[in-house]
């Protein structure tokens, strides 16, 4: 029999396409959007440094590799509009997932304090 242990959660993977990018600046734009980014300003002889959030920073996720990482099902939609507002410029896929591991688990759900 099958232990189906464990919270269904969504695997999304996705992959740029560089040449449908107008430029290295759109390019970036993508990826500052989904990661977020620093910023660091100096103004009379001090730095500032700001931190800009991504979509990411406000899904909780686990990433699994560079362009591959576990949400909550809940959490998809806004990835999916994201991904679809770049067009062709962006392919993604989703698979539905079983995780067992108890920490990823907590990650995806927001339940660590860590964040």
């Amino acid at each position: 029999m099958l232990d189906m242990s464990g919270d269904r959660a969504d695997l999304v993977t996705y992959n740029t396409k560089k040449e449908m990018f107008e430029s290295v600046y759109e390019r970036n734009k993508f990826y500052r959007g989904l990661f977020g980014y620093k910023q660091t300003v100096k103004k009379n002889g001090k730095k500032y440094e700001y931190e800009k959030d991504g979509l990411m920073d406000e899904i909780p996720n686990v990433r699994i590799d560079d362009s591959v990482f576990i949400v909550a099902k809940n959490n998809t939609d806004p990835l999916k509009e994201y991904f679809s507002d770049w067009g062709e410029k962006v392919s993604y896929h989703i698979f539905t997932v079983l995780v067992e591991d108890s920490s990823i688990l907590d990650e995806i759900k927001g339940d660590t304090h860590d964040r």
